[in-house]
């Protein structure tokens, strides 16, 4: 698995499947592609800024896996 997360077809997708229900105004490819890259880029900058903030999303996250 590479370090890099890239994103995919199925990733777009989803997230055009998000906007469209809850943002339907910006419901498209180009949109979605733009919020995937700022998520992105903003996960990076948690990490590198507030470190502990990240790990409270990774202990929501496993929490919830424990949930499912």
């Amino acid at each position: 698995m590479s370090d890099e997360y890239e994103i995919t077809d199925k990733d777009i997708d989803s997230v055009v499947h998000y906007l469209t229900i809850f943002h339907p105004e910006n419901a498209n490819r180009e949109f979605a592609i733009e919020m995937l890259e700022y998520l992105k880029a903003a996960y990076h900058r948690l990490a590198l800024t507030n470190p502990e903030a990240l790990e409270e999303l990774y202990d929501a996250f496993e929490a919830s896996k424990k949930n499912q």
